[in-house]
């Protein structure tokens, strides 16, 4: 038996701009996932903290200060010592950043799992409200990446910012849709379907050429985030469980140089 088969069940919470997710580590895999949206989460938050007494350890990442301090008063309430993943509170992931108080606690989760599991250098990229490009080099960890608008952001900015323009959730329409639209819903969702995928595969070409200048060949590009699905690129493995793995991989190696 291996030290990670022995090791208690960690909950897991990655709290985003527009969900939230949870799973169980345990036996080295995550089980038991959940999803909500953030609005639910912060809503809900006292009742789901009082099912959480049978864990012994909970590692959470999150990019929504309002929420996280809402989490940590009530899991205080409960005597629950949250592990929270930041840049400088773990300890198995090389950085290599100038600032790294500056990276989103989510990228760390997700390249502490991309180091651990995947043959680098890697690429992370992550579609969620704002997609994001993370580099992982085997020997400085932790590089830097791209930010860029996710496809549902983009989406609510034309409609926020345009008088005309309505405003669309992809989840909720058929992405089966003519290049040339013939109704403004239409040609909105083949800007999005036609012209994201390319715009990601030009960002990667970006950081193969200047990796590739420096001697590094990319080995690993992964695709996590709720729209990796639908924008796959042909090199890419989506990993769906990424960044929980990570921060359950963060807290093991924080636990073991305490």
């Amino acid at each position: 038996m291996s030290r990670i088969d022995i090791i208690p069940p960690i909950l897991c919470l990655d709290i985003g701009n527009t969900t939230c997710r949870s799973g169980v580590w345990s036996n080295g895999r995550i089980s038991q996932q959940q999803t909500v949206s953030t609005d639910e989460f912060k809503k809900h938050l006292p009742k789901w903290v009082n099912t959480l007494d049978h864990f012994k350890q909970i590692s959470f990442c999150s990019v929504v200060p309002e929420v996280e301090e809402l989490l940590m008063l009530h899991l205080d309430s409960k005597s629950h010592k949250p592990f929270r993943l930041t840049a400088l509170n773990q300890s198995g992931l090389p950085i290599e950043y100038p600032k790294a108080e500056e990276i989103g606690s989510d990228r760390i989760a997700n390249s502490y799992a991309a180091y651990q599991k995947y043959q680098l250098p890697a690429v992370v990229i992550d579609l969620g409200t704002a997609t994001t490009f993370d580099v992982i080099t085997k020997s400085g960890g932790y590089r830097g990446g791209v930010i860029l608008p996710g496809p549902q952001g983009m989406l609510d900015y034309l409609g926020s910012k345009t008088a005309l323009l309505p405003t669309i959730e992809l989840a909720t329409v058929s992405r089966l849709c003519k290049v040339i639209g013939q109704d403004t819903q239409t040609a909105l969702m083949s800007g999005i379907l036609n012209g994201y995928l390319p715009m990601l595969k030009g960002v990667l070409e970006a950081i193969k050429i200047e990796l590739g200048s420096e001697g590094e060949t990319i080995q690993s590009i992964i695709q996590t985030g709720g729209e990796s699905k639908n924008f796959l690129m042909d090199e890419a493995i989506i990993d769906s469980t990424l960044t929980l793995e990570g921060l359950a991989l963060a807290c093991i190696g924080k636990q073991a140089n305490w």
